[in-house]
């Protein structure tokens, strides 16, 4: 990635009750794209929404970005396109952050964990089987978890001179951005968009060397931890705790470029079922809400972070052994959506989570805005969202920003308002 933050934008599809309208914004091609009139365009690099709205300009407003992506882009194109870049780097020690922002209804849940996780995405796939349609469906953040776990036991094998199982099948290829083995089929040897060859999926067992009680040293080792925390109002909740007690009180500790929440919990995970396990029961406690716009609205903001801990041992005669801790960490934050009360019918609890969600919005675009323009100040304290994503705005992360946005010409001020926000991000 060129610099440390950058920012996508992706227009939904049309919802069933929208089948037959006009879309709003067009995703423009870029000057290298050669225009075809027998192909729509599923990605460029900048976006026109249209002037047949009464409160936008006649001529209709352009924003140029990173990458734009229209209803057509796949879930597989957006995770390609946009994440594996990040998860490589979180894989060579650096820190990443995914954050997912947009109106009520945008897509942004959708685009982090999609609609569900099918058992069998996970599994290890034979030579020629075709996926389900819910394979196609799920988000980036499990796919990084199955990509992450992949690479790690292609290197622990690697190094430790383990050998693999003959017996099963290898795992498809991540495909990279000119599309290559799309669909999966890895009959080629491909390799996949992290730059090394497609290994089998990791069993689903514990592994030894990845118990941290374990007295067996081996030349590699990793431990990777899950934290899962949603911000209901200006509240911080742990969505991984199993304590019958009384809710433990997180406290936001402020360190050198990022932050820390003291009393979360972190889970330690051995394989990607195992943390996609954990992060569906917190997704269970995760507080949602029914309003006029949106039937399953997040009334909260939620932050999961995968810690990963690699730690490589080398010895040379004369020297003693050498070892090299490497540790990162990557955020994938889904923001509850902007909302006016006047379109989401809103009343009473649901309306004040609304002005708690639109309150901890504007902070985080004052924020922005300070970073962006180089003010000597900038107004992380003012909310408790801000200070947790301290490090994924001001630090040292790689940051990446997808702003959903709705093609419907009803919520085309909303559209234009969340395209606005995101230019302010790619100031920064």
């Amino acid at each position: 990635m060129s610099t440390n933050i950058q920012v996508a934008v992706r227009v939904r599809p049309f919802l069933p009750f929208e089948a037959g309208s006009k879309s709003c914004i067009d995703v423009l091609p870029s000057e290298d794209h050669e225009p075809s009139s027998s192909q729509q365009l599923s990605q460029g690099k900048s976006v026109r929404i249209g002037s047949s709205h009464s409160s936008i300009h006649k001529d209709g407003h352009k924003f140029t970005f990173d990458k734009c992506f229209s209803g057509l882009a796949t879930q597989v194109e957006i995770y390609t396109s946009l994440v594996v870049p990040l998860l490589k780097s979180c894989l060579e020690g650096y820190n990443a952050t995914t954050v997912a922002y947009g109106q009520t209804g945008a897509g942004k849940t959708y685009t982090t964990l999609g609609p569900a996780t099918s058992p069998d995405f996970f599994a290890p796939q034979n030579k020629g089987e075709q996926h389900s349609k819910e394979y196609d469906s799920v988000g980036i953040l499990p796919r990084a978890l199955r990509d992450l776990f992949s690479q790690l036991e292609h290197k622990r094998e690697s190094l430790n001179g383990e050998e693999d199982d003959p017996a099963a099948p290898p795992a498809a290829p991540l495909n990279d951005e000119n599309n290559n083995a799309i669909n999966g089929d890895s009959s080629h040897g491909s390799e996949n968009g992290l730059g090394i060859p497609a290994s089998k999926s990791p069993a689903p067992k514990q592994r030894p060397n990845n118990n941290p009680n374990n007295q067996q040293k081996q030349p590699f080792e990793f431990h990777v931890k899950l934290q899962f925390l949603e911000l209901y109002g200006e509240e911080v909740r742990d969505l991984l705790t199993t304590s019958l007690s009384p809710k433990t009180k997180i406290i936001i500790r402020d360190l050198a470029g990022d932050a820390e929440a003291l009393g979360a919990t972190s889970v330690l995970v051995a394989t990607a079922q195992e943390a996609m396990v954990c992060l569906t029961r917190g997704m269970l406690r995760r507080v949602t809400g029914a309003t006029a716009m949106n039937a399953e609205s997040s009334r909260s903001h939620a932050i999961m972070s995968v810690m990963l801990e690699q730690i490589t041992r080398s010895s040379s005669e004369g020297e003693g052994e050498a070892v090299v801790v490497r540790k990162s960490k990557y955020n994938f934050v889904d923001l509850a959506g902007s909302e006016r009360s006047k379109r989401t019918h809103a009343k009473g609890q649901r309306l004040r989570e609304g002005i708690n969600i639109n309150k901890g919005l504007l902070v985080l675009g004052n924020v922005i805005s300070a970073l962006a323009s180089g003010d000597k100040f900038v107004p992380f304290r003012d909310s408790k969202l801000t200070r947790l994503l301290r490090g994924s705005l001001g630090g040292n992360h790689k940051t990446l920003m997808i702003a959903c946005a709705s093609p419907s010409h009803k919520n085309a001020e909303e559209s234009l308002n969340c395209l606005r926000y995101a230019n302010r991000a790619k100031n920064i």
